[in-house]
């Protein structure tokens, strides 16, 4: 398999450009047709205006759709100036309304979506972010990459997270363009390798031609996303595999968890799949 339709969910940051010329060289270097996608909110009323919306008028809600189309306007040009001369095959989409349904409905028709860690803000925990949305929601892979960006020939040296679960397993097997070309693959598990297998993973990415090593940590009781994040920086990894939300989204959001932890904390791109 390879990637032939990628995503790119498109929003504003001081990273964009960066995050576009990733997006780019991995569509490049796969041959694949790019989509950049935006999604607009659509109007709402103002909080607080209570029983005084009866008064409220249509130019409030039609500066709002002004300011959404300028963002738009302005996403779409860098879109456009980033595949300029490079030959790719690419459209440009711009929708309106429900933003994380959307996304997640686009996700379900491309092989690879890409998206950037968004800024956090005080509402993280009760209102997750587009990026923590389509983990749980696209069906396929997803690409975070980190705020600080990632160089474009990323998946050289791959971390691959294995756990015996499903998700890791789909992880596994979504990732297979990136692991197939990389120079350096370890397979990581915490705890004794037999009880998830190890050997059979091994084995079977050799019949992909990947010659990956085995990465066998004590389990120590340390929280499971730190101790990744740690051993993926150790190596000097320049992309994390792994299987997404072992638990329901609810227990994750309350008692954290190996997801929600790289989510947050991840400063190096991540392969997710669910």
């Amino acid at each position: 398999m390879t990637y032939r339709t990628m995503l790119l969910q498109m929003f504003e940051d001081p990273n964009l450009d960066r995050r576009l010329a990733t997006a780019v060289a991995l569509a490049n270097r796969f041959q694949a047709h790019l989509v950049g996608l935006v999604v607009s909110p659509p109007p709402v009323m103002p909080f607080g205006y209570g029983e005084a919306a009866a008064y409220v008028g249509p130019e409030i809600f039609e500066a709002q759709r002004e300011a959404n189309h300028a963002v738009a306007e302005r996403l779409h040009e860098a879109f456009d100036r980033a595949v300029a001369g490079t030959g790719l095959s690419s459209v440009w989409r711009d929708e309106e309304g429900d933003v994380s349904m959307l996304y997640a409905i686009a996700a379900t028709t491309v092989d690879l979506v890409m998206t950037g860690e968004e800024a956090g803000h005080a509402l993280d925990d009760v209102a997750p972010n587009i990026a923590e949305h389509l983990v749980t929601a696209a069906g396929g892979p997803v690409l975070m990459l980190p705020q600080a960006g990632a160089d474009s020939d990323l998946g050289k040296r791959v971390m691959l997270a294995w756990n015996g679960s499903k998700e890791a397993k789909r992880a596994l097997v979504d990732a297979l363009p990136f692991l197939k070309s990389a120079e350096m693959v370890w397979a990581m598990t915490i705890g004794d390798p037999e009880d998830v297998r190890l050997d059979r993973v091994l084995r079977m990415l050799h019949r992909h031609d990947v010659a990956a090593k085995e990465l066998v940590l004590e389990d120590k009781g340390q929280e499971p996303g730190a101790l990744l994040l740690e051993q993926a920086q150790a190596h000097d990894a320049d992309l994390l595999v792994m299987g997404a939300y072992g638990h329901s989204r609810l227990r994750e959001m309350i008692l954290g968890g190996a997801t929600r932890h790289i989510l947050h904390n991840a400063t190096m791109p991540v392969l997710f799949s669910g």
